[in-house]
């Protein structure tokens, strides 16, 4: 319901709608931040394959159309990899506290089998194959490694870390092992090849870049690709009687386009399975009242934010922006958004670790809430507040700032009157521009001063941070649409990104977390809690947390009337 940036390991994708704990940093801090689910638990209504009644369709509902089933693309959006993910392998799973484990419906084993150089060897289930019949191969991961290492520009990916680290990879003694060789260090190795495919989708420019926006033909999962409805832009993929693991208890998952402020109703009206309330209290309210749903909850790895555009006249100079972020008032934020939700209202004060997560620190104080150092900050800049002024002005020109936001998403429409009315009782003007579908190219062209967004992270917050915060090369802003990065934050996360004793690692993303904080970069909030609501008789599926989901036992409990829902036209 919020609008997000989604960080993965191999690529950052946009949806309409918020980071997480390393693998090697995955242990749990004791309580949970703004949720009452602890960090190693989540909420998904476990339940025994034999009690998961044989059949049914999860309607599934994603706010925007699939743009590119090749999810290392450029092009890629948020929900691509959620219809995506379904039908192809993934090396690791993860634990509701971002704790690996090997899949071993994919990999018999996977091992570090040395650490100077670093080298990694996988050895894949001789079970697994392409439903096309071809064996999953060590070919597969070097057209994959070639394709996503940045050598070739052609090559539009969205991103290229840790496949730059890479160094060779090679057959070992038959097609099914593969030596993974590093140049350097790379500590969050485990999230590479997350999201295979075959070679031959890697294998030239124009395939990779073209051949899946339709769809995706060769998989290898419990479900397949069926197809997309050219009218409504839904996605169908069905049960693929070729997965040799345990079979899918579901027929089909129907992925239906509806925005995010109708699909609370959509639930009620039997439409869809389940909805993502975000942080709509609104919707809360209409899930909890709702006898036949339920609202599963977990800490969830996702945060909100306030970046500021480190180019934007009134905000290039530092000592500016570090007062600005002294006259925003989060906990009023985080208790305006989050104290509706059940949950307990807190701000979240690291760019890179979550508040229940091992490794958080608070960083803040240089930007903490005092309206007495704000003034004081903007007096010391030059923004001075002549008598019966009510705003600020330098030079004659008066100190107004634009706060863009996504129009008909709820949590912006609290949250910026309320960041207006706080930056206006310290002299400066918030003027709050909305704006629709284009909202996210408004934020990449750098169209704005302030803007409100949440990122969405997976266990590895270290490497996939880095290119938020990274700082930019000419036109190249990487991720950072902040437009603000210094040498030392890159230094700081290339060598915790490098380091494989956790200890170490934790100390070097704090160091940067501190120095993002004093450049003044982006105001986190609070994070978010996972909050989905529930088909009552949904199982193994719900609020998350970081775990994997196993795919193959998501249904509807046995001899539940939702058992059998009919599927959504699956007509192309």
């Amino acid at each position: 319901m919020l609008t997000v940036l989604r960080r993965r390991k191999s690529a950052a994708v946009l949806v309409a709608g918020t980071a997480t704990v390393a693998l090697l940093l995955g242990a749990c801090s004791g309580s949970s931040s703004n949720t009452t689910v602890g960090a190693g638990t989540n909420d998904i209504a476990p339940t025994p394959r034999d009690q998961v009644a044989d059949g049914g369709t999860l309607r599934y509902p994603i706010a925007e159309s699939i743009n590119q089933f090749n999810i290392n693309q450029a092009d890629v959006t948020g929900y691509d990899a959620n219809v995506v993910s379904p039908m192809l392998p993934a090396p690791f799973d993860f634990s509701a506290d971002a704790t690996p484990s090997v899949n071993k419906d994919y990999f018999s084993d996977i091992v570090l089998t040395s650490t100077k150089p670093q080298v990694v060897t996988y050895t894949i289930n001789p079970k697994a194959k392409w439903n096309n019949g071809d064996p999953i191969s060590y070919k597969d991961f070097v057209a994959q490694w070639k394709a996503l290492n940045g050598s070739n520009p052609a090559y539009q990916v969205a991103s290229t870390t840790g496949y730059d680290q890479i160094k060779s990879i090679s057959r070992g003694a038959n097609n099914q092992i593969v030596t993974v060789t590093f140049s350097k260090t790379y500590a969050d190795w485990q999230g590479l090849f997350s999201g295979l495919y075959p070679a031959s989708v890697n294998a030239t420019p124009d395939a990779f870049n073209n051949s899946l926006k339709e769809g995706i033909k060769v998989t290898a999962g419990p479900f397949k690709f069926d197809n997309v409805n050219k009218t409504t832009k839904t996605v169908t993929i069905v049960r693929d009687d070729k997965w040799w693991g345990d079979p899918a208890k579901l027929d089909r998952i129907v992925f239906p386009v509806i925005v995010d402020t109708a699909q609370i109703d959509a639930l009620a009206n039997g439409e869809i399975d389940f909805v993502d309330i975000g942080a709509d209290k609104d919707a809360y309210k209409k899930a909890t009242e709702n006898e036949a749903v339920t609202v599963r909850r977990a800490a969830g790895p996702n945060f909100r934010h306030i970046t500021f555009n480190g180019t934007a006249p009134n905000l290039k100079d530092q000592a500016v922006r570090i007062a600005i972020q002294q006259g925003i008032n989060r906990q009023q934020i985080a208790d305006a958004l989050l104290g509706p939700l059940g949950g307990t209202p807190t701000v979240l004060n690291n760019h890179i670790f979550m508040g229940n997560q091992n490794g958080y620190k608070d960083n803040s104080a240089v930007v903490a809430f005092d309206p007495t150092k704000a003034k004081a900050g903007l007096e010391a800049a030059g923004w001075t507040l002549a008598e019966g002024d009510k705003f600020r002005k330098k030079g004659g020109k008066e100190l107004t700032l634009n706060l863009l936001i996504p129009s008909g998403t709820p949590a912006p429409l609290v949250e910026s009157p309320l960041i207006q009315s706080q930056l206006k009782d310290i002299g400066v003007n918030v003027k709050i521009v909305a704006k629709g579908d284009d909202f996210f190219d408004f934020v990449s062209n750098g169209s704005f001063d302030m803007t409100i967004f949440t990122w969405v992270g997976t266990p590895f917050p270290i490497s996939s941070s880095k290119s938020i915060y990274q700082k930019p090369e000419g036109d190249n802003i990487f991720e950072n649409f902040a437009r603000i990065g210094t040498k030392n934050i890159d230094g700081l996360f290339d060598q915790a990104a490098a380091e494989l004793d956790p200890a170490k690692a934790i100390d070097l993303a704090n160091q940067a977390d501190a120095a993002i904080w004093a450049e003044g970069h982006s105001l986190t909030t609070y994070q978010k809690p996972e909050l989905i609501a529930c088909n009552n008789n949904l199982v193994n599926y719900g609020a998350v947390g970081f775990a994997s989901l196993k795919y193959q036992d998501i249904g509807f409990k046995k001899g539940s009337q939702q058992s059998a829902t009919p599927a959504a036209s699956t007509t192309p």
